[in-house]
């Protein structure tokens, strides 16, 4: 197994609190992608904010009715995110782009931290080849 280099703190600018950001990322014409049971969804801010990248991690009480479930899924994510988000900011960082990110996972399955941190993985690689198609066409940034 090899050592990753870099910094793999989740900080508390990484998480996004903003009840305005919030209600406008879960706007129904936010854009969002599927990969791999995973659904993100994001929303390009126009103001810097301190973070490339606001994430939430979310966990439907519909599908999971215990706290403690839907808790362990919402570590999982935010662990997945905090392992695998260089490649994200990097991006990020060279576009100059700020971004919102709410993360859920849609799948049957429980997750499993060796099973479902090479999708994770992948599915953010779809994420980021999203967001360079849409630098292209660039969509309407909110504040």
């Amino acid at each position: 197994m090899e050592v990753k280099k870099g910094n793999f703190k989740l900080i508390k600018g990484e998480r996004a609190r903003s009840k305005l950001i919030l209600d406008k990322l879960f706007h129904r014409n936010a854009p969002y992608l599927f990969a791999f049971g995973f659904r993100f969804t994001w929303l390009i801010l126009t103001n810097e904010q301190a973070e490339p990248c606001q994430i939430v991690c979310i966990a439907s009480k519909k599908k999971l009715k215990r706290a403690v479930d839907r808790n362990r899924r919402k570590r999982l994510l935010k662990e997945f995110y905090r392992l695998n988000k260089e490649n994200l900011t990097k991006h990020l960082v060279q576009t100059e782009t700020y971004l919102a990110l709410s993360i859920n996972y849609v799948g049957k399955e429980d997750l499993e931290f060796g099973r479902f941190e090479p999708k994770f993985r992948s599915a953010l690689d779809q994420l980021i080849l999203e967001l360079k198609k849409n630098t292209d066409s660039p969509l309407p940034a909110v504040n």
